[in-house]
């Protein structure tokens, strides 16, 4: 009697026997991917797939301060540029090898110690001079902002730069500058406002600008990176005011040990005179109404971690291939596939079912294929490469005719 007990307790536990359900999504690293590299290092296949299999590792080291990079190839999602690519660059520090890895979804390079590549270790010599870099992001403080407005476009009508607020920046070390957010009002800090920001930026000598512009509604706008990949941070209405003013900060470094500050902005209903450089935030405050601190710390990659971007970003795509079509799914459509195939019964394919075409999802760099096969009222699934079959709930994902 304890035994039938015991069973028919379990079989609650585990939401009913006979009920099994698995988990049908299995994505794994490219096959192929489209090369980026310098046309004087033309690498085998062999060596692509070396370099990949380093960067699937758990990441272990770090950068030593002095090092020479050697060379740089980065792959492209072969199909669709939007889920992404992978940089991997080869770095020679004395007699040791290293590797860095990061994929676009990523905020930090990844570090790994590796073997000789012989086909790196062949190039001229020149690559492999070495030089020490730092963990500081120096700024340079820029008076012409004319230039910034011609440099990245910017329409004057509808947004200008604001005074003192602009400087061109060098990042000689991987990592990111962390940003955070300090408003002191009418005399007390405020509890937090603005979500912290991450601008990560990777090894090698980076240039790019940060400045701030104000918006005709008088919105206040963060911009940092290079024109190609420039980004913005919209700030609260809070923070809108028919008077501003930049404290005239000039040139300053960010160190990897601690956070300073780069700038403050000063937000009244009235004029803002004279120097404001020499009083504090709270004082002012107390004078004009707002003050708002940016601050900035330099952040390093940390090993055996995988620094990624929060899971709402990652690119989901599913394609349905027959010999009559190809079919992208939705948004919501491909979310709904998803969901079902990460609980989905296991099930033998009926022999009198018909293969209609395959389904590719990928998210990222990964990417996983099944055989499509239909009967008059159900849709199966077959993982191209463990063979596992599985019964899909619904017919009507894939909008296929019977042939």
């Amino acid at each position: 009697m304890r035994t039938y007990w015991g069973i028919l307790l379990s079989c609650i536990l585990l939401s009913g026997c006979g009920a099994e359900t698995l988990n049908a999504i299995e994505l794994r690293p490219l096959s192929s991917y489209r090369v980026e590299q310098d046309p004087e290092i033309p690498l085998m296949k062999q060596t692509q797939e070396k370099l990949l299999t380093y960067c699937e590792r758990r990441p272990t080291d770090v950068l030593p301060e002095r090092r020479a990079k050697v060379a740089e190839v980065t792959f492209h999602h072969p199909l669709y540029e939007v889920l992404g690519s992978k940089t991997v660059k080869y770095f020679a520090a004395g007699d040791e090898r290293y590797v860095t890895c990061a994929n676009s979804n990523e905020l930090m390079e990844r570090t790994f110690a590796v073997e000789p590549i012989q086909a790196f270790e062949a190039l001229e010599q020149e690559r492999f001079q070495e030089s020490k870099v730092v963990s500081t992001i120096e700024f340079e403080r820029i008076d012409d902002l004319e230039s910034i407005t011609s440099t990245f476009t910017l329409n004057e009508t509808h947004e200008e730069v604001m005074p003192d607020s602009a400087f061109r920046y060098t990042t000689p070390d991987t990592g990111a500058i962390y940003v955070t957010f300090e408003t002191i009002r009418n005399g007390r800090t405020l509890d937090p406002i603005i979500e912290p920001k991450l601008f990560p930026f990777q090894s090698g000598e980076n240039e790019g600008y940060i400045f701030l512009t104000r918006r005709a509604d008088d919105r206040l706008t963060l911009q940092i990176g290079e024109a190609s990949s420039l980004k913005q941070l919209i700030l609260p209405n809070i923070y809108e005011a028919p008077y501003m003013k930049v404290d005239p900060k000039e040139e300053l470094s960010l160190k990897g040990n601690h956070r300073e500050l780069m700038k403050r902005i000063i937000l009244s209903d009235r004029p803002i005179e004279g120097d404001v450089a020499e009083e504090t935030s709270l004082s002012l405050s107390k004078t004009y109404g707002t003050v708002l601190e940016i601050w900035g710390h330099v952040r390093r990659p940390v090993t055996n971690k995988m620094s990624t971007r929060p899971a709402e970003r990652e690119t989901r795509l599913a394609v349905f291939e027959s010999d009559q079509d190809i079919i992208w799914l939705d948004g919501p459509k491909t979310q709904e596939l998803f969901d079902a195939l990460s609980h989905i019964q296991p099930h033998e394919k009926p022999s009198t079912a018909i293969k209609i075409g395959d389904l590719h999802l990928y998210e990222e760099l990964t990417e996983q294929s099944f055989d499509v096969w239909k009967t008059e009222t159900e849709l199966y699934l077959v993982d191209q490469h463990t063979s596992q079959s599985y019964e899909l709930p619904g017919n009507d994902y894939f909008q296929v005719i019977q042939p």
